[in-house]
């Protein structure tokens, strides 16, 4: 063909496989020339409740999706985009404030342009924030920047199925959830020598634990935010445990507490033993004084031969 068609490509796309719409094969998908990605979300990473991997973004905050189109459509041309858009399946379609079809956005012929798709995500009141919310990003483009305009295509480009719309609970409960993590992936029980602060420790990986599964997984988002807080708080106990006792300090004081007491009590028995030998000696000795005072009371009382 003479005409090479528009390319508007994501990497992510291409390496996560999700949400190419039916009309993909319209326009090549080559991720060296182009990508999009959604920015400023509050949350990217696993979600227990949703059960994989999404974009998350607080109600009535504001959402970014920057795309970056390549101009390959007719050789030596610019391209003039009267619209870049993205539809949520929300049933809302959100437009680049940098494309009009009054003034078209241009890009010359074989090159790139980052192009933001700015929009407020609506409120809990209109949309769930218990669902996963599929996108489609579509782009129109005229034959010219002047006079009568025409609009030579508005084709679905390529799109995903993994927005989500938080509650403010699950923004703290996620947020609190990745710094414990983060602790726990840098730090291992074992670089503890403080008694109290490895049982600090196992306690909050306990309380994570309780969080994601018995709580955020379920959807209790508020439940699982108070047990995020709540490992939060044991972690910061365990380092001030070790960090106030210097490392091995308690555990060396405990240890050495004992074998004084058990010093103290040998001595003890020692010495209970020596005395119970003194007494022993001097009975022996008071038994041993009267019978001979006795004795000598016998000879006296012995007659007095005759002379």
């Amino acid at each position: 063909m003479k005409n090479k068609q528009l390319v508007v490509t994501t990497l992510l796309a291409m390496t996560m496989l999700f949400g190419v719409t039916g009309n993909i094969a319209q326009a090549g998908i080559r991720p060296p020339q182009g990508s999009w990605k959604w920015l400023g979300y509050a949350y990217n990473g696993y979600d227990a409740f949703h059960r994989g991997t999404v974009y998350a973004y607080k109600a009535n905050s504001t959402a970014t999706m920057s795309v970056t189109v390549y101009n390959d459509y007719v050789s030596g041309k610019q391209l003039n985009i009267s619209a870049l858009k993205v539809g949520l399946d929300w049933g809302m379609n959100y437009t680049s404030s940098l494309t009009t079809l009054d003034k078209p956005f241009t890009i010359p012929w074989g090159e790139s342009r980052v192009i933001p798709i700015i929009f407020n995500v609506p409120d809990l009141n209109v949309v769930s924030n218990m669902i996963q919310y599929g996108y489609t990003i579509y782009l129109e483009h005229v034959n010219s920047t002047t006079g009568p305009k025409k609009i030579v295509r508005d084709t679905p480009l390529l799109g995903g199925t993994n927005f989500v719309v938080y509650s403010g609970d699950q923004v703290d409960a996620q947020k609190t959830m990745q710094i414990v993590e983060e602790m726990f992936d840098t730090t291992d029980i074992d670089d503890f020598n403080s008694t109290k602060a490895k049982l600090l420790w196992t306690k909050a990986q306990n309380e994570t634990f309780v969080a994601e599964v018995l709580y955020y997984s379920q959807g209790d988002f508020a439940g699982a935010k108070t047990h995020y807080q709540t490992a939060l708080s044991l972690v910061n106990q365990a380092w001030d445990a070790e960090e106030t006792k210097g490392g091995g300090f308690d555990d060396a004081q405990v240890a050495l507490m004992e074998a004084q007491a058990k010093s103290y009590e040998a001595s003890a028995n020692y010495l209970n033993g020596l005395s119970s030998m003194w007494v022993l000696i001097g009975v022996a000795a008071v038994l041993f004084a009267i019978g001979y005072i006795i004795r000598g009371f016998a000879t006296l009382r012995k007659p007095i031969p005759p002379t």
